[in-house]
């Protein structure tokens, strides 16, 4: 029973798949919309006995304005005193939704240095305070849409992109600091999310762009990081490959294969290029 009365919840009854008698979200048609309010129109309440919620939706009841309760999964009994004008049910779709998203960098966001930066990715949410959502966002709009999330989550997108980037230049966030960049970005997202009643599942940046004479400089940078790197990596494999030949001399020695002669005239041999390798990766560093 709800606490005021004008709803119980309905356990164990059958009912058709589809009933005059019961209000529900029939969604043919309609897949697009995040929302769903009763009554339209063309709806008479007091011909309904029922109104159902499914599993993946929450439900908001409200009379003459004053919320009553938010409902789960279920099939639910109107009382009488509920069957009036001034009774309103909302429901809304709490499945995970997919949303590519993209900033262009004609759009972009500034960084610290003047440049403007586009990206894009994807992300995964769902709703999570129905509550909230309804009545800080959505606001008792008729019908609420993706597109209309989207274009939410847009706004949210470019506020918390705009009080990271002015913190960074664009070389750190397209090169040096990248990932940290995307770290305190998703934080950011996340809690934003939370504040309007949205839980973040998955949020991914998959390009990020920069003007284009910037953008030929970055790459430049990051070709030589790339070979960089490349280099430090042959040395220092070069170093454990000369190391495991010393202890190959060494197995040999001992195992009289060769004299002492031939051996220090190895080791020394071996020796030189281990330092010719370490000098070049202290170059690197």
């Amino acid at each position: 029973m709800s606490m005021d009365g004008f709803y119980k919840e309905i356990k164990g009854k059958k009912f058709k798949d589809y009933d005059p008698e019961i209000i529900a979200w029939e969604r043919e048609n309609l897949e697009d919309l995040l929302t769903y309010k009763f009554p339209k129109l063309s709806d008479n309440i007091k011909n309904k006995k029922y109104f159902a919620v499914k599993d993946y939706e929450k439900a908001i009841f409200y009379n003459k304005g004053e919320l009553i309760g938010i409902l789960k999964g279920g099939v639910y009994e109107l009382d009488k005193k509920a069957k009036i004008k001034g009774t309103e049910i909302v429901w809304l779709d709490t499945s995970f939704i997919d949303i590519p998203w993209g900033i262009p960098q004609s759009e972009g966001i500034p960084t610290k240095d003047g440049d403007i930066i586009g990206l894009h990715g994807d992300l995964k949410l769902r709703i999570r305070d129905v509550k909230t959502l309804y009545n800080d966002v959505i606001a008792g709009k008729e019908d609420w849409r993706t597109q209309d999330l989207k274009n939410f989550i847009m706004s949210l997108l470019h506020t918390s992109l705009r009080d990271i980037f002015k913190t960074y230049n664009a070389k750190s966030i397209i090169l040096e600091d990248r990932e940290r960049v995307i770290n305190l970005t998703t934080s950011k997202i996340t809690e934003e999310f939370l504040r309007y009643g949205l839980e973040l599942e998955t949020f991914n940046v998959i390009g990020i762009k920069a003007a284009g004479g910037a953008e030929k400089l970055f790459k430049e940078d990051k070709e030589r990081i790339e070979y960089i790197t490349k280099h430090k990596k042959d040395l220092q494999n070069r170093v454990e490959d000369l190391k495991n030949k010393l202890n190959e001399q060494q197995d040999l020695l001992l195992n009289d294969k060769i004299t002492q002669e031939e051996y220090d005239k190895k080791k020394e041999q071996i020796h030189r290029f281990i330092d010719e390798a370490e000098d070049d990766l202290k170059t690197l560093e």
